[in-house]
């Protein structure tokens, strides 16, 4: 129960996918995020990935870790005004991080059914890579939950080979991307 409820009905609930602390996902987030915001960074969550159960939810149409922080995360995001997503590019590769939450999820909303569409109603992704001619398939892989390709304005790609960012170096203090940054912001509401 480590996942706080919102603070009003205006609060976003970002969450990053990164490894690292204190890297271009978190910054991302703390330069976006409003007061009444709440931040959780995936790597910090108490989770049980799908190779330590043997795939039992097969044979009991259940997972036997329903008990982790992924359930309570999912269980209070759809509380909150909008849910941001923050993915970073690992080798050609979302974060390992974002493919298990993806792999939870499934049972989460088999079983919860009526809160699926609320939740990607409510979804924003950003995804933080090298480039869309080095990586074409990074945004429409990370953005394929939104179900729908009208939804593919809610994902920002930031693509930092565009601006000669490398990987250490803080995408934030590029003048062009917080304009960027800035723009989507505004035109998603958050």
């Amino acid at each position: 129960n480590n996942i706080p409820l919102p603070k009003n009905i205006d609060s976003n609930l970002y969450i990053s996918f990164s490894a690292r602390s204190n890297g271009n996902s978190e910054n991302i987030i703390k330069y976006m995020m409003n007061d009444n915001d709440t931040f959780i960074s995936f790597k910090d969550l108490f989770i049980n990935s799908c190779n330590k159960c043997n795939y039992e939810c097969m044979k009991v149409n259940k997972c036997k870790y329903r008990y982790d922080d992924i359930y309570n995360l999912l269980d209070v995001s759809i509380s909150y005004n909008k849910i941001v997503f923050v993915v970073p590019m690992y080798c050609g590769n979302p974060s390992s991080l974002y493919f298990t939450l993806m792999e939870r999820m499934q049972d989460y909303f088999n079983n919860n059914e009526e809160n699926y569409t609320l939740f990607v109603n409510k979804l924003h992704i950003i995804g933080i890579y090298g480039s869309n001619e080095e990586s074409p398939f990074f945004i429409p892989l990370i953005s394929s939950i939104l179900d729908n390709i009208d939804n593919i304005d809610k994902c920002l790609p930031i693509q930092r080979h565009k601006y000669e960012i490398k990987m250490n170096d803080s995408v934030i203090k590029n003048k062009y991307i917080l304009s960027l940054i800035d723009n989507y912001k505004i035109k998603m509401g958050l």
